[in-house]
């Protein structure tokens, strides 16, 4: 069974706090179907790097990194449990 699977982190920046940050959210990508989901991570929109993906702030980036980590190995936990990982 072959399967896609994406991840897209990206930062809305229409909706802006007071304090000038915004949430990083996460575009999850699973055989053309797509959910959306906040990392609960916060940061200013000129301390994004869109073109990465990235935050330019060390510690934060590695969050970010967890994150993407945790999220990854959940899908490979899930594909090895429904027998479509090789």
């Amino acid at each position: 069974m072959r399967s896609t699977f994406k991840l897209l982190f990206y930062i809305n920046r229409s909706k802006v706090k007071a304090d000038g940050t915004t949430a990083v959210m996460c575009r999850i990508s699973i055989d053309g179907k797509t959910s959306v989901l906040a990392t609960g991570i916060y940061v200013k929109p000129e301390d994004w790097n869109a073109k990465k993906g990235e935050i330019k702030i060390v510690r934060e980036n590695n969050r970010l990194s967890q994150f993407r980590r945790r999220i990854e190995n959940t899908y490979e936990h899930i594909l090895k449990e429904q027998g479509g990982y090789q």
